[in-house]
């Protein structure tokens, strides 16, 4: 998802109310809805991800001083890659 602007927790909100909540967002996240067949193993990693798996891949806004566009990238942490690299496998299986 490509957001223009926005804060965690208005995020957080809005994608809950869409019906697609955060893993791991332990106040919006809702009940752990997974369809019939998953892995007691994903639904496990689902479950206990201790975080919201939210990050920002890259970000851009204007220098407060020049105003110049500055612009910050942040490889996908370990966590979060090793929970879609399940997810993944999880589909080819199915």
């Amino acid at each position: 998802m490509q957001l223009e602007t926005g804060r965690t927790h208005q995020i957080r909100v809005h994608l809950a109310h869409a019906g697609f909540p955060i893993v791991g967002d332990r106040v919006y996240g809702g009940r752990l809805a997974l369809p019939r067949g998953v892995s007691e193993a994903l639904r496990q990693a689902l479950r206990e991800f201790p975080r919201q798996a939210l990050h920002a891949a890259r970000l851009q806004f204007g220098h407060p001083v020049t105003g110049r566009p500055v612009e910050c990238r942040s490889p996908l942490p370990a966590d979060m890659r090793g929970l879609l690299d399940m997810l993944a496998a999880e589909e080819r299986v199915a």
